[in-house]
């Protein structure tokens, strides 16, 4: 007796557990599903372009309040972001020092969005002239270009100059300064090839 108790008491929560679980299986309720809180699944929302009669002009889509940045995008340093200084005059030299690393990231660069214009060597002798480009691109031997301080050069290729168009948009800022140190190392060595 005292074994039969023994298994009975072993079986009985695998019993209890199995009928537990068995509960409600293959069973569709024509209830709803509890929602504990069904504003979070039911929201009030508008969609892009629809109309919205709670504003005066009935748009849905709101432009941002003038004079407001986003998170993480408030450019404050106008020497790193823009090559200028608080008086809006292009900075002599970059706002770091051009590092062996930034060289090589800046051949990078330049070898992918500098090369179809400028050429190989920076020459301005790039495929682009076998197009019958308007305007030959920059030569960065010309003693002119030589000249231009690296807040304009940083300029030029962030807001574009003459048939360059603007590069911002492709090029971050990190790289634009790394491309203007690999220009700088190649000014420096003349003509040889890179």
């Amino acid at each position: 007796m005292n074994t039969k108790m023994n298994l009975l008491r072993l079986l009985l929560p695998v019993i209890v557990f199995a009928l537990l679980a068995s509960c409600g299986r293959g069973k569709f309720s024509s209830e709803p599903p509890v929602h504990l809180n069904p504003n979070m699944d039911n929201q009030e929302k508008y969609k892009a372009q629809s109309e919205n009669k709670f504003f005066e002009d009935g748009a849905s889509m709101r432009t941002p309040i003038e004079g407001t940045v986003a998170r993480g995008e408030l450019r404050e340093d106008d020497a790193y972001y823009r090559g200028k200084d608080a008086s809006g005059a292009f900075i002599p030299n970059a706002p770091m020092v051009f590092t062996d690393d930034m060289r090589i990231r800046g051949k990078e660069r330049f070898g992918i969005y500098c090369v179809p214009c400028h050429g190989v060597n920076g020459d301005g002798k790039g495929k682009i002239l076998e197009y019958k480009y308007p305007i030959p691109p920059a030569n960065f031997f010309d003693e002119r270009i030589k000249g231009l301080s690296d807040g304009h050069m940083f300029n030029a290729m962030s807001e574009g100059w003459l048939n360059m168009p603007s590069l911002k948009a492709q090029i971050p800022v990190d790289d634009r300064w790394a491309i203007i140190s690999y220009i700088r190392s190649l000014q420096q060595k003349g003509l040889s090839t890179p």
